[in-house]
């Protein structure tokens, strides 16, 4: 049985129409959920937005590399970016609501900033809220240079991806389970991830509290080998009660992202 409090929120979606917004945020925090997560991309002044794609369309449907552009102008382009916050505003917004006991998973989704966006989170006292969350090593490896024993989650496909996915990702494989720490510090612009083939071994799993992968690609054993080293597990994402009560009795992951507000209403009703 999935309790309440382990339902991510993934992106707002459901709380509001559109995903990454404050007014999604503040509709999750004000119906009490217990874990939200939200993204991160950085602009090319270096300020950090909250929006998943590397690219948005305008109001004229023309589409812009968000690192590319520099933050002043950002709303003026109307379309998607017209409700896309910056970082400080949706921490700003966090740290002045009433829930205070909600998890905060940052998906970072650009690398090179970790240091800006750390002082950002330490600037509105959410630090012991606060899991960080990637699909590159790179952040994740600077981000334990910043402070040790941060809670830390890879992202990451654990089968190998299937064409559509590589025909828009940038699909690096790990050898033998290891991701050594990679050479480039900046990664913008890019979607990209890599797959692991069974369980995570090596130095970035020792500072790894949390892995994330996608919930059809999952098996029971792979969670036990993550649990037994006190790592926990989520998938993403179900937006189904059924597939959620059955994946949870057969998986007995720690956390399960969600897509659909139904499930809340569903797991707080029942």
């Amino acid at each position: 049985m999935v309790e309440f409090s382990a339902l991510i929120s993934h992106r707002f979606r459901g709380f509001t129409d559109k995903e990454n917004t404050i007014d999604g945020l503040n509709a999750a925090l004000e119906f009490g959920v217990k874990q939200v997560e939200f993204d991160i991309r950085v602009t090319r002044c270096g300020t950090p937005l909250i929006y998943h794609d590397e690219h948005a369309k305008d109001a004229q449907g023309k589409t812009h590399h968000i690192c590319d552009l520099m933050a002043d102008g950002i709303n003026a382009l109307g379309g998607d970016f017209s409700q896309m916050p910056t970082a400080e505003a949706l921490f700003k917004a966090i740290a002045d609501h009433a829930n205070k006991n909600c998890t905060l998973l940052i998906d970072i989704k650009d690398a090179g900033f970790e240091e800006a966006i750390y002082a950002l989170v330490m600037a509105y006292k959410l630090e012991n809220r606060v899991v960080w969350v990637s699909w590159l090593p790179e952040v994740l490896y600077a981000l334990n240079d910043i402070k040790p024993d941060q809670q830390l989650c890879l992202s990451h496909w654990c089968r190998r991806p299937g064409r559509n996915t590589r025909a828009i990702h940038h699909v690096f494989f790990a050898q033998k389970g290891h991701i050594p720490r990679p050479d480039r510090k900046v990664v913008v612009g890019e979607r990209s991830g890599w797959f692991v083939d069974g369980p995570l071994r090596g130095d970035l799993r020792r500072i790894l509290t949390h892995v994330c992968v996608p919930a059809g690609q999952v098996w029971p054993e792979l969670v036990r080998q993550y649990q037994r080293d006190n790592i926990k597990v989520s998938a993403f994402s179900y937006t189904d009660a059924n597939i959620l009560e059955s994946e949870s009795k057969k998986l007995k992951l720690n956390d399960y992202f969600s897509d659909n507000k139904d499930l809340f209403d569903y797991l707080i009703e029942r």
